[in-house]
C-alpha cells in the first residue's frame, strides 16, 4: 500500500500537476525566460525590443491559463527547451509578475 501511495504522488509531482509545498519562483522563470525565449525568438519579432511583445496593447495573453499555454507551447514547439513541468511554473511566474498581473 505504501509504494502505491509513494508511486501515485510521485507520478503526479512528474507530469506537474501537484508540486508540494513548493510555489513557482520567478527568479528562477526569469533564467529561464531571458536567454531562451528573449534572445531565440522574442527580439527577432519585435526589431531588438522583446519586451515588447508583453506590453503591447493587442497582446494575445488575456488571461493566466492562456499564458500558461503559450509557454508549454514554446517550449515544446518552438525552441524545444525541454523545460519540466516546474520550469513552465516558474517562466508562467516570471512572466505574470513582470507583465500581466493576472490574479
Amino acid at each position: 500500500m505504501k509504494k502505491a501511495c509513494l508511486f501515485t504522488v510521485l507520478l503526479t509531482m512528474a507530469i506537474g500537476t501537484a508540486s508540494p509545498g513548493r510555489a513557482a519562483d520567478a527568479e528562477k522563470g526569469k533564467l529561464l525566460h531571458d536567454p531562451s525565449c528573449m534572445t531565440n525568438c522574442h527580439a527577432s519579432k519585435a526589431n531588438g525590443d522583446a519586451n515588447s511583445l508583453y506590453t503591447r496593447k493587442e497582446r494575445r495573453m488575456t488571461s493566466l491559463e492562456k499564458l500558461k499555454s503559450q509557454v508549454s507551447f514554446c517550449n515544446q514547439q518552438v525552441l524545444n527547451t525541454q523545460w519540466w513541468p516546474e520550469d513552465e511554473a516558474n517562466v508562467v511566474e516570471y512572466l505574470n509578475r513582470a507583465f500581466y498581473k493576472f490574479p
